[in-house]
């Protein structure tokens, strides 16, 4: 009998392990709603399937409309809270280089009410000083770029509401990086997203859901006049088996003929990160 509850508890403790050391998704259920859809890609962007991510190489590549590059690198670390007291994710991003930005970092906690807004803190190192902003700020330029921080770090699930347009093929997306094509003839599914907020800094969106791994691979965002005036692509590294990791993100601006790209390399995944690590505190310290 001893050797039989032992035997139990050892596969329930391997089972715990598994599911606190998964490194990928759930798929998605069969015939999904918009909302289970969005749901899912939002628990992808924000790494909701980990206990915490780290990413030291993020390389931001800036192009202006001559084709000028400018380069940035920084650090991003999050760890999933699990509705511990409240809390959704804590993210910490961090430039590294060049030097007169270097330590510019942006700190924001997300509560599991998204009723609630979101607390970030901005470590202005030339002042050396922390400054916190609100939330209704989170169309402002994120770091500089045609990112909004809303769109890196603040917009969630229920932010919009959603409706799916049907299915279609998205023929591909030609990066401005590199000029290489992804996702050529992909299924998926087609999603328009209005926000919540009105009036926001874009009416609606139009999201390409890939069908078969629930990653957002191209967003087309419009105005009040139905005009196309920015788009964000999403690039994944997806085996079947081993962890997924987000690689490549950009943005182009049609107003401004501005593209940013974050390239990012593979970090770590379940590390062991405390929440002591993403306090205002540790802005000042710098450490990261």
């Amino acid at each position: 009998m001893k050797k039989i509850l032992f035997f139990l508890m050892f596969f329930l403790f391997l089972g715990s392990l598994g599911l606190a050391m998964t490194c990928r998704p759930p798929d998605l259920p069969p015939h999904p709603t918009a909302e289970q859809i969005m749901q899912h890609w939002f628990d992808i962007k924000f790494t909701r399937f980990v206990n915490d991510a780290v990413y030291n190489g993020v390389n931001l590549i800036m192009i202006d409309k001559s084709g000028y590059k400018r380069e940035k690198k920084a650090v991003r670390k999050r760890i999933i809270m699990h509705g511990k007291n409240g809390f959704d994710y804590k993210d910490l991003i961090a430039i590294t280089y060049p030097e007169y930005s270097k330590g510019l970092a942006v700190l924001n906690w997300a509560y599991m009410d998204i009723n609630k807004q979101n607390d970030i803190w901005i470590w202005l190192p030339s002042m050396k000083k922390i400054r916190k902003v609100s939330q209704a700020e989170g169309d402002d330029s994120f770091m500089g770029t045609e990112f909004t921080v809303e769109e890196v770090t603040t917009r969630r699930y229920g932010y919009e509401t959603y409706e799916l347009l049907g299915e279609e093929i998205f023929k591909g997306y030609k990066a401005h990086y590199n000029k290489k094509i992804y996702y050529a003839n992909t299924p998926c599914y087609k999603i328009k997203a209005v926000p919540k907020k009105n009036p926001w800094y874009y009416t609606y969106r139009i999201v390409w859901i890939d069908k078969n791994t629930g990653i957002d691979v191209y967003e087309e965002y419009y105005d009040k006049r139905g005009r196309k005036f920015k788009e964000i692509f999403h690039y994944f590294d997806t085996p079947k088996e081993g962890c997924w990791w987000a690689r490549m993100w950009e943005v182009y601006n049609f107003r401004t003929g501005h593209s940013d790209t974050l390239l990012i390399e593979p970090g770590r995944y379940n590390s062991g990160l405390k929440e002591r690590h993403f306090s205002p505190r540790i802005l000042e310290r710098q450490e990261w």
